[in-house]
């Protein structure tokens, strides 16, 4: 459950970025940055701080009796969308630069990028569990297509980079949303066909 919450902040943070990028352009984007960089800094702190505390508490649980499991196994995944999310929040929180346009489209690109892979090994895990369908990798490959193209800055207008960059992220929002919910599901139904200690 605290997966699933942590997941919710990071789509709160995209669907804001996402709505204020379509809305606002890049009239606003700069004025938006600390509160940008805010946003991503609290998804960060929370997902690796959830992310060190469940591998503590997962490091604790005595491996299986029958000695086949490997600790190591048993870790949860390194969150890198949230080491993204905090790094792109600390240069948008304490940027001031005038050339602030032309790398802020590549890095919201590299956070949706980095957003859509950790998806791709959230699916590639859960499929060691339970067999899921090809139509869960189209949203992130989708999402990687859409951020990378948009990160190219030079071969399209400004306006048409950051509606890219917006409609990316709410797309990212609803797809991390429906993955994570997908996700906790079936790590509910594994765990109820563990054996109780």
């Amino acid at each position: 459950m605290k997966l699933l919450r942590i997941s919710l902040i990071r789509v709160v943070a995209a669907l804001i970025t996402g709505v204020l990028l379509l809305k606002y352009h890049e009239d606003v984007l700069k004025a938006l940055t600390i509160a940008m960089g805010v946003m991503f800094i609290i998804a960060g702190i929370v997902s690796l701080g959830g992310w060190v505390n469940t591998r503590r508490r997962k490091a604790d649980m005595p491996v299986s009796a029958d000695g086949q499991e490997n600790a190591d196994d048993n870790q949860p995944m390194f969150p890198v969308a949230g080491l993204g999310s905090l790094l792109l929040g600390l240069i948008l929180a304490f940027t001031r630069s005038d050339d602030y346009l032309t790398w802020a489209m590549y890095l919201l690109g590299a956070v949706l990028v980095l957003g859509a892979l950790s998806m791709i090994m959230n699916i590639m895990s859960a499929r060691k569990i339970e067999s899921l369908g090809v139509w869960m990798w189209l949203p992130p490959i989708a999402i990687i297509v859409a951020s990378v193209s948009a990160m190219f800055r030079g071969l399209v207008p400004p306006d048409v980079c950051t509606t890219i960059l917006g409609i990316t992220a709410l797309v990212y929002a609803v797809v991390e949303l429906v993955c994570s919910v997908i996700f906790s599901n079936i790590r509910r139904r594994f765990e109820k066909t563990l054996p109780a200690n």
